[in-house]
């Protein structure tokens, strides 16, 4: 359902959320070209991942190969989120395009929860320094997401309507 408030159009809505639009597609890119990188780069990122693993001096090999296969899953998984995210991200876009108020409100908090996400690997230092760089990017790319998407003009085309 579309709440659009009086006055508004579908070309001022647009006009006003393209920005937005924008920034969640050049971090899209980012997010695939990271994961592109992943699969290419796979073992280094994969050795890096488990020279910095707990337990990865064990001196048991059954254990050593658990956090290591643990690691190649996981890292092997990201591509697969990263078409999730493409997805979820494209669905959010769409409702935007049509003036969906839940849209907006998702678009706003997965820029938040992705950006503590991303903080979160930086921090633990959990991925190579490349890998840290363009979540750097895309914490950067979010941040502007969410203050766009947080502008009076923006914020304008999703209010509720009176009696909502």
């Amino acid at each position: 359902m579309t709440n659009p408030s009086p006055g508004t159009t579908a070309v001022d809505r647009e006009r006003a959320m393209r920005p937005v639009i924008r920034l969640v597609a050049v971090y899209l890119g980012l997010s695939i070209l990271i994961a592109v990188l992943v699969g290419v780069f796979h073992h280094s990122v994969l050795d890096y991942q488990f020279a910095h693993a707990a337990n990865h001096d064990s001196p048991d090999p059954a254990v050593r190969d658990q956090v290591r296969s643990s690691l190649s899953w996981s890292l092997w998984s990201r591509p697969i989120t990263a078409v999730i995210i493409l997805l979820v991200y494209l669905r959010i876009i769409k409702g935007l395009r049509n003036g969906k108020r839940s849209s907006y409100r998702r678009i706003r908090i997965v820029a938040i929860v992705v950006t503590v996400l991303n903080l979160y690997y930086i921090v633990t230092g959990q991925n190579p320094v490349w890998m840290s760089i363009g979540q750097g990017l895309q914490i950067v790319v979010l941040i502007g997401v969410f203050v766009l998407a947080s502008r009076p003009d923006v914020k304008a085309h999703f209010q509720r309507a009176p009696g909502d």
